[in-house]
């Protein structure tokens, strides 16, 4: 399956160095999502996937296009604003066996997390993905081992060049 996630640069290092890349509490970006992930943990622990008491790592289904489609999910969730903010940033291109990743929809997720978060208690999550609903698809990982990333190139921002080219040729 084709995946991608956008990580901090220092996870190379990790890559090379233990040969996967897996969560790790403390490096939550918001803590009170915890909670949250602890759901998902258990949700895949359910399906076979073994996160080994960590978060796991999260990607987006489909291969890196290299496009504005991946630096606008990017900055939604990172929100980047200057050229160091960008550089702390890589993209991984991945092909993960179909049996590593549970996929879930963003905005069911985020309904989700925000029950929690809210204190409404664990609701229900409703882990089905129609067809037309591919396009927000999410993917949730155990691990990403070195074998899987294709490629990795720096996070650029959104071009809205790009967005007028694809217009006028269209």
């Amino acid at each position: 399956m084709r995946l991608w996630t956008v990580q901090h640069r220092a996870v190379l290092e990790s890559l090379e160095d233990a040969g996967e890349l897996v969560g790790d509490w403390p490096r939550i970006m918001v803590w009170n999502y915890r909670a949250c992930y602890e759901e998902m943990v258990a949700e895949m622990a359910r399906r076979g996937l073994d996160c080994g008491g960590r978060p796991p790592v999260w990607a987006w289904a489909g291969p890196d296009t290299r496009d504005n489609s991946v630096a606008v999910t990017a900055e939604l969730l990172l929100c980047p604003q200057t050229p160091e903010e960008y550089a702390r940033y890589v993209v991984l291109d991945l092909d993960v066996p179909d049996e590593a990743v549970l996929l879930s929809l963003y905005g069911r997720w985020n309904d989700f997390m925000e029950a929690i978060i809210m204190g409404e208690g664990s609701p229900d999550m409703d882990w089905s993905i129609g067809q037309e609903e591919l396009a927000a698809v999410q993917a949730c990982l155990p691990r990403v081992a070195a074998g899987w990333v294709l490629g990795v190139r720096p996070l650029e921002p959104f071009r809205p060049e790009e967005d007028e080219d694809e217009e006028i040729s269209s």
